[in-house]
């Protein structure tokens, strides 16, 4: 096989990273579509505004939360691509698959917010999230299995990405078990989200 023949088989990340960037621009943008400003019948006084404002906060919550584990995920996304050098087509697609399950974050996060008190929006919503953390961790690992990190990556690194994301595999499974439980909070097991490289950097130098 020649050079070139060999070097048709990778493509460069730059236009994945670029396409990334702006689905993950759209789908934080569509979140807000989910917090409409209620329609207040007539006749208007304050308590009726106060009531209306207040209907609305499980929608302002499920919007905070998903569009952070949005921003924890293009972080953790960003931080893997500039560790990676190349990809092929199974890579590609497996992004491509990625960003399926990141546009469907509006829809899963007003369901939740509009019928979070039932046990089935908040398992979709949950689901969802297991998703991207699942093909999230097959990126790494198929990165990692076909040698496309840069060889400055220490394996000690490569370990750490991977434990990282498998973190985020174990929290949303846990949030569909408590969605059985106790739905309305089953999303509050994602906070350990946010500090989570901090933790399992901790837990590895035990």
């Amino acid at each position: 096989m020649d050079e070139s023949e060999s070097f048709s088989q990778y493509m460069d990340t730059k236009r994945l990273e670029t396409l990334v960037d702006g689905i993950f621009a759209i789908a934080m943008t569509l979140l807000v579509l989910g917090l409409a400003v209620p329609v207040i019948r007539p006749p208007l006084t304050n308590a009726g505004v106060e009531t209306a404002i207040i209907s609305i906060i499980p929608n302002f919550i499920s919007l905070v939360v998903s569009f952070v584990l949005l921003a924890v995920f293009w972080k953790i996304h960003h931080r893997i691509f500039k560790q990676i050098n190349k990809m092929n087509g199974t890579l590609l697609w497996i992004n491509v698959i990625w960003l399926l399950f990141i546009v469907l974050v509006p829809f899963s996060a007003t369901l939740t917010g509009d019928y979070g008190q039932f046990t089935i929006a908040n398992v979709i919503f949950n689901i969802n999230m297991l998703g991207i953390a699942t093909l999230l961790y097959l990126n790494w690992h198929y990165a990692d299995y076909k040698n496309f990190i840069h060889e400055k990556i220490s394996d000690e690194e490569i370990s750490f990405t991977k434990k990282v994301n498998l973190s985020f595999i174990i929290v949303a499974i846990t949030a569909i078990g408590l969605s059985y439980v106790i739905p309305q909070y089953s999303q509050t097991v994602y906070i350990i989200m946010i500090p989570i490289e901090l933790i399992v950097k901790f837990l590895m130098s035990l």
